[in-house]
C-alpha cells in the first residue's frame, strides 16, 4: 500500500504554521480587551507578547519531538509513542470531531460573512442573501479546497504557499503603511474606567489572545512529508511562529494608537482602516480578512487528514483511513472525510452552533497540547527513552521553555474552570466519551 512519502520543504512547513496562525484574531482580539475589558493599551500589548512567548514556548518543546518522532499526526505520534494508544487516540478523536472540522466549519461561514459585509459597504446597501444559500456558499470552500489538496502534494503545496505568501506580503504591507500614517491622539478619552481584573481571570485573559495564535504547532503535522526533518520541522515551526509574533505585536501596536479616530465604533482594525483608506476601509478591512481565512482554511484541510491518517495506521481508525492515492500521493480518504464532517457542521449547525461547539471544547483543545509538552518532560526525566535522551534537536535553556509553556497553559485552563465552568465539563464529558468509544472500537476490531 502506498504511503506518505517527503515532498515539502522546509517553506511549505514554514508558511503552513504562518497561514494557520494568522486568521480573523488578530483583527479581533484586542477589540475585547480594549472595551469590554478595558485594558489599557500597554497591558494589552504586554498580553501580546505573553502570547507568543506561549505559542514560541509550544512550538520549541513540539520541535524537539517532532525531530525525535518525524513522523505524521502531530500530537497523536507524540503520545502514541510516549504514553500509550489510549491518550493518543483521545487527542485524534478531539481533532476528528471537533479540532480541525469545526474551525473549518466556522471559518468558511465567516468567510462568507466577510464577503457579504465588505460588498454591502462598498454598494451602501445591505446585499439580502438568505441564510441557506449563505450556508451552501460556505460549505463550496472546503470542499473546492479539499480538491486542491487531494490533486497531488504538489498541486496542494503550491495552492498552501501562494496564498500565504501574498497573505503575508499584504499584511507586512498594511502594518508598514500604517506606521506613516499619523494618529488622532490620546486614547484616554474614549476607554472607560475598569477595574483591574483579578487573579484567575488573567488567565481567561490570555487564553482569549491564545485563539489568534493557535495553529504554531501545524508543522508537526506534517512530519511523515517533511524533507530533511530533523532540521526543516524545528526551523519551520520555530520560525513561523516568530514571524506571526511580530506581525500581531506590529498589528496592534497600529490597532492601538487609532483607538480615538471614531468614537462611535468598537473596532480598532477598521479605524485603523479608515485612517489608511478613508471611508473604504471597513469594507476593505473585510475583504482583506476573508482573503486571509482562506489560507487558514487551507492550511487546516491540509493538516488534519494527516491525524486520521496516522490513526489509521495504527489501527485505531478505518483502514481505508491510511489508503495514500499511488498517482497522487495524498490521504484522500481522509480529506474527504474531514470535508463531509466539516459540510455537515456548516449545513446544519450554521454560525453560531458551530461557534458553541468551538467554546464547548475549547479546554480539550488546550489539554491535549498540554500534555503533549508534559510527555516530553516525563520521557526526558522519567522514562529515559533512548530516542528522547539522544534527540537530534534541543531547544535553548531545555527545560525553560517546556516548563513556561505547562506553567502558564495550567493557569488558563484552571481559569477556564472557574470563569467557563459548565463549557469546560462538557469538553470533558466530550473526551471521556473518546475514552469509552476507543474501548468499543478494541472490542470492535478484534
Amino acid at each position: 500500500m502506498a504511503q506518505l512519502t517527503r515532498q515539502l520543504g522546509f517553506l511549505t512547513a514554514a508558511f503552513t504554521v504562518i497561514g494557520s496562525m494568522i486568521g480573523s484574531g488578530v483583527f479581533r482580539t484586542s477589540n475585547e480587551l480594549f472595551f469590554d475589558v478595558h485594558l489599557s493599551p500597554t497591558v494589552i500589548l504586554i498580553l501580546w507578547a505573553v502570547g507568543g512567548l506561549v505559542a514560541l514556548s509550544g512550538a520549541l518543546s513540539y520541535a524537539e519531538l517532532a525531530a525525535a518522532y518525524p513522523e505524521a499526526g502531530g500530537e497523536f505520534a507524540y503520545l502514541n509513542r510516549i504514553f500509550g494508544k489510549l491518550p493518543a487516540f483521545l487527542t485524534g478523536f478531539i481533532s476528528l470531531t471537533v479540532g480541525f472540522s469545526a474551525p473549518i466549519a466556522f471559518t468558511s461561514l465567516v468567510i462568507i460573512d466577510l464577503v457579504v459585509g465588505g460588498i454591502s459597504q462598498l454598494q451602501g446597501s445591505q446585499v439580502q442573501v438568505s441564510d441557506f444559500k449563505l450556508r451552501l456558499l460556505a460549505a463550496f470552500i472546503p470542499v473546492l479546497l479539499a480538491c486542491f489538496h487531494i490533486a497531488r502534494v504538489k498541486v496542494g503545496e503550491g495552492f498552501q504557499n501562494i496564498l500565504t505568501a501574498l497573505k503575508t506580503i499584504l499584511i507586512f504591507a498594511v502594518a508598514f503603511a500604517l506606521f506613516f500614517v499619523s494618529a488622532p491622539g490620546s486614547t484616554s478619552a474614549i476607554m472607560p474606567a475598569g477595574a483591574t481584573p483579578e487573579f484567575w481571570k488573567w488567565g481567561s485573559l490570555i487564553l482569549t489572545v491564545m485563539f489568534a495564535y493557535s495553529g504554531w504547532n501545524a508543522a508537526s503535522y506534517l512530519g511523515g512529508e517533511v524533507k530533511d526533518p530533523i532540521k526543516n520541522l524545528p526551523r519551520a515551526m520555530v520560525i513561523g511562529t516568530l514571524v506571526t509574533c511580530g506581525i500581531y505585536l506590529v498589528l496592534n501596536l497600529n490597532f492601538l494608537k487609532f483607538a480615538g479616530l471614531n468614537k462611535e465604533t468598537t473596532d480598532l482594525a477598521v479605524n485603523a482602516f479608515s485612517a489608511l483608506l478613508g471611508k473604504a476601509g471597513g469594507a476593505a478591512l473585510s475583504l482583506l480578512i476573508a482573503f486571509f481565512l482562506v489560507s487558514s482554511v487551507s492550511a487546516e484541510v491540509m493538516i488534519g487528514p494527516r491525524v486520521y491518517y496516522a490513526m489509521a495506521e495504527q489501527g485505531l481508525l478505518f483502514k481505508k483511513l491510511a489508503q495514500v492515492q499511488p498517482k497522487l500521493g495524498t490521504p484522500a480518504f481522509a480529506i474527504l472525510l474531514q470535508t463531509a464532517i466539516s459540510v455537515i457542521y456548516i449545513l446544519s449547525f450554521g454560525f453560531g452552533g458551530t461557534l458553541k461547539l468551538l467554546i464547548f471544547m475549547g479546554f480539550a483543545l488546550s489539554f491535549f497540547p498540554w500534555l503533549t509538552v508534559f510527555g516530553l518532560l516525563y520521557a526526558h526525566f522519567v522514562k529515559n527513552t533512548g530516542i528522547i535522551a539522544n534527540r537530534p534537536y534541543r531547544s535553548p535553556l531545555f527545560p525553560v521553555f517546556p516548563v513556561i509553556y505547562l506553567l502558564v497553559s495550567t493557569f488558563m485552563m484552571i481559569s477556564s474552570l472557574i470563569y467557563s465552568t459548565t463549557a469546560s465539563l462538557i469538553a470533558i464529558g466530550i473526551t471521556a466519551a473518546g475514552a469509552v468509544s476507543f474501548y468499543f472500537w478494541q472490542k470492535f476490531k478484534h
